[in-house]
């Protein structure tokens, strides 16, 4: 993975997602104090037939020796696609404090690598081994998050003992600037009175798109504690819009105001690897 990365750094947080990858924000959206975060995504395409057992070994032997002693990242996440365990859509979510950090962070890397592995040949003989897992196509994004987001509790990350499932809906912004202005102050509005109102939501981020393939890219990751609430929750916020706005007309009125601003969406389900999360 590591010759495949040499931009960003090897890796898949939060976001997806992780909670704590993709969805750590330092303040919320009351605050003025906002600080955003620098959010990279590297997708990866894993090759067919490969024992995951080995994958998740090599890869935790990289974890152990190398991400984990990087300070400069926030957080750091391994995503796999949920859809029948799909080996071949892997996502690797890094959170950074600033752009400066993301230019740091190969050299590093680098010097870090050097020191768990002195020996050259079996430097190369590791490698070699983790690259094998992988395709020779990658594709990475850069986002930046938005005050609107929230973290899950540090209760409820040392309580979870299995994967998070991560809901990723990712949004193609219209090019309509007064749409996308008035369909934002919706967006704010049924962020606060609906998202934040669900408890099956554990961690919730929101966050534009600053470099990669397409500019209108706005990408919201939900937390949640299994694929069965993936379901609840989209029941749970139509409640919570409904006792947010009881009028039947004006519910249909907020809801065409606040999708008028999005030109399409897509999903996508995923799950973490808990012992490669920083």
């Amino acid at each position: 993975m590591k010759n495949k990365l040499t931009f960003l750094i090897v890796v898949f947080a939060t976001l997806l997602l992780t909670t704590s990858a993709i969805s750590q924000e330092k303040s919320n959206s009351d605050s003025s104090e906002f600080e955003p975060v620098y959010i990279t995504v590297t997708t990866l395409h894993g090759v067919g037939g490969v024992d995951l057992k080995e994958w998740k070994a090599v890869e935790q032997e990289y974890f152990d020796k190398v991400t984990s002693k990087i300070d400069i990242l926030v957080s750091h996440e391994v995503l796999i696609s949920n859809i029948l365990n799909d080996f071949s859509d892997i996502k690797v979510v890094n959170v950074f404090k600033s752009w400066d950090d993301i230019q740091k962070i190969n050299d590093i890397r680098e010097n870090i690598i050097e020191q768990a592995w002195p020996d050259e040949n079996i430097r190369k003989q590791f490698f070699e081994k983790q690259n094998s897992f992988y395709t020779n196509y990658h594709s990475d994004e850069i986002y930046i998050s938005t005050k609107y987001g929230y973290g899950m509790s540090n209760e409820i990350k040392k309580a979870k003992k299995n994967s998070f499932v991560y809901f990723v809906q990712t949004s193609t912004l219209a090019d309509d600037n007064n749409y996308d202005k008035e369909s934002y102050e919706y967006y704010q509005k049924y962020v606060d009175n609906v998202f934040r109102k669900n408890s099956l939501i554990k961690g919730y981020s929101a966050q534009r798109h600053l470099w990669g393939s397409d500019s209108r890219d706005f990408v919201e990751v939900f937390a949640l504690d299994s694929t069965e609430d993936i379901k609840k929750f989209m029941v749970k916020n139509r409640e919570l819009l409904k006792n947010y706005v009881p009028n039947e007309e004006k519910r249909k009125e907020f809801l065409d105001v606040y999708n008028k601003g999005i030109e399409s969406r897509s999903n996508a389900i995923y799950v973490n690897v808990p012992s490669l999360s920083k």
